[in-house]
């Protein structure tokens, strides 16, 4: 996957289960030989921008991912009768090197305890076990074009006349797609499926506060909302929510409704 906010060649849709996610992220990890802050050498793995002022919390925030992703992981395997030991040493040494406590260590210092070969062997075999459990990761051109999408609709928010209430909910909901894209790196595409439910219960639980709000905004306005509920849609596409609501029998009108009746609404 590519840096976020930075452009690259598209690459093809990959297809990825849990362990093999880690896999991935394994290999990258061990491939790195720059000795480095483990914070620097985690924004590499992650495809993160090292000069970002916050990088260490969007570090953070993937190590924390990165070991939910070893639990579920784990939990998947379980639930197939797979022994928990058969997934040592690599399971518990990755998630041991992904503690935030290490982020000031040196990337030299703590290798030896990720690169036994046995370590590998664990991700290789749980991948192959849990083959069935695959699904798409948002494609490279999708995460581009919503990164930049959002970025200048940010920038069009900050100068455009608008009630403080609508300007902060807009804020919110793209916050959480950000992060959501960011954690994809790390779950595929869990986080965000997770982020888009957050968001419609935000439009369901806010809808009597914004709703008049945005009746009333000015044209510039009703574009940025018009431009906002684009990058919710996209968003959705990209995480195959659409997909996932139809397997539970709700149509793509039904899951319109369900999550843009404001956006909706309030452009004539």
């Amino acid at each position: 996957m590519a840096p976020l906010g930075k452009n690259t060649q598209t690459e093809c849709l990959t297809t990825m289960n849990p362990a093999e996610r880690l896999l991935s992220i394994y290999d990258k990890l061990i491939s790195q030989q720059k000795d480095q802050s483990m914070t620097q050498t985690w924004a590499v793995v992650f495809d993160l921008d090292k000069d970002d002022p916050n990088i260490e919390d969007k570090v953070v925030s993937c190590l924390v991912a990165l070991r939910e992703q070893i639990n579920f992981s784990r939990l998947k395997l379980t639930e197939i009768d797979v022994p928990i030991d058969l997934t040592s040493p690599g399971f518990d040494n990755l998630k041991n090197v992904a503690s935030t406590s290490n982020l000031n260590s040196s990337w030299n210092g703590i290798r030896g305890n990720i690169q036994l070969p046995e370590c590998r062997h664990a991700f290789t075999w749980s991948s192959w076990v849990l083959r069935d459990l695959s699904e798409n990761d948002i494609s490279t051109e999708d995460l581009i074009e919503l990164i930049n999408e959002i970025s200048d609709l940010e920038k069009i928010i900050m100068v455009t006349q608008m009630s403080s209430t609508l300007r902060n909910f807009i804020l919110q909901q793209i916050a959480s797609i950000k992060e959501a894209l960011v954690l994809a790196t790390v779950q595929g595409s869990r986080p965000i499926r997770e982020s888009y439910e957050k968001i419609a219960g935000a439009f369901i639980i806010y809808k009597d506060v914004i709703e008049p709000e945005a009746k009333q905004a000015n044209g510039k306005t009703k574009e940025v909302i018009k431009k906002f509920g684009n990058i919710v849609k996209k968003f959705a596409e990209a995480g195959e929510v659409t997909e996932n609501l139809k397997s539970l029998g709700i149509n793509l009108t039904q899951a319109a409704a369900y999550v843009t009746p404001l956006l909706t609404s309030m452009i004539p």
